[in-house]
């Protein structure tokens, strides 16, 4: 539990088990998609499999529940204009972080699926200079590009057949916002490219039968910027055991905590004399 501007709100946290000695941890925020039938910060931890998986590696994992209403962004606003009470309780879950934990400041970390997706993208733009890189899952395209600022490293999944925010972008892309043209997944990948400075032809390699890895390369500061495509794939989050029909196919070619972790661990690799 955490006070913020004088109101309750809640997170998990998971830290790993085994010592560390003195040197600082990573930390990762994973934000629960939007609606009443998001499972809120319980279902984010099982379904993305990161308070699992992230305390394995060796970071501390933070999964915060957005409350009531569900949501970490007014749907029928702009992103420019999500809620002033989440944009502070995200600045607070880091701050609390970073004065209860041993946290590398340096390697501060935003994924999330669907509209927690937006959320992370959303938090690349305001918090650029805060984070390290953002994972956005199904939903890169569904919060406002962001072409300036500091490079951002960025890994994002999304399928193509996703029948929530659709890959191609385009008018009413985005189930409840018929009055928005958004971005295809590929052309908002693209910005954080152009952002972080990136040649503007990226590679693609196939993984498995359904996963196309479209990577740019000869990014500034060293930063990547890479996309993950699922051919057919829904609304979902790639490698979870949790499948949801609703929402189309679950590839298990790939697994995104995994993916993610590892990019994670590079963007920035860990200063060798970090004390806490």
């Amino acid at each position: 539990m955490l006070d913020v501007a004088g109101a309750p709100r809640q997170y998990r946290l998971a830290v790993p088990s085994e010592p560390t000695g003195k040197r600082p941890l990573p930390l990762i925020l994973n934000f629960h998609g939007s609606g009443v039938n998001s499972g809120g910060a319980v279902g984010q931890a099982v379904y993305s499999q990161l308070e699992e998986k992230g305390p394995a590696r060796g970071f501390v994992v933070v999964t915060p529940n957005a409350g009531d209403p569900p949501f970490w962004e007014k749907l029928e606003l702009n992103f420019d204009e999500a809620t002033d009470a989440n944009f502070a309780f995200t600045r607070a879950l880091i701050d609390n972080a970073e004065a209860s934990l041993c946290i590398d400041t340096k390697r501060v970390y935003a994924t999330g699926f669907s509209g927690g997706a937006a959320m992370s993208a959303y938090l690349g733009c305001k918090l650029g200079r805060q984070l390290a890189a953002i994972a956005p899952v199904s939903g890169v395209n569904a919060a406002e590009p962001c072409p300036h600022g500091k490079p951002m490293s960025v890994i994002a999944f999304h399928g193509t057949a996703d029948p929530n925010v659709a890959y191609g972008g385009g008018p009413g892309a985005l189930r409840g916002r018929p009055d928005k043209d958004w971005p295809s997944v590929e052309t908002a990948v693209q910005t954080w490219a152009g952002r972080a400075g990136c040649r503007t032809k990226p590679a693609r390699q196939a993984i498995g039968t359904e996963a196309q890895r479209i990577a740019y390369r000869g990014c500034a500061r060293g930063a990547d910027v890479v996309l993950y495509a699922v051919t057919d794939g829904g609304h979902t989050w790639p490698g979870s055991s949790i499948d949801v029909p609703m929402n189309g196919h679950t590839t298990q070619d790939i697994n995104a905590a995994d993916l993610m972790l590892e990019f994670f661990s590079h963007h920035p690799p860990p200063s060798k004399n970090a004390k806490s």
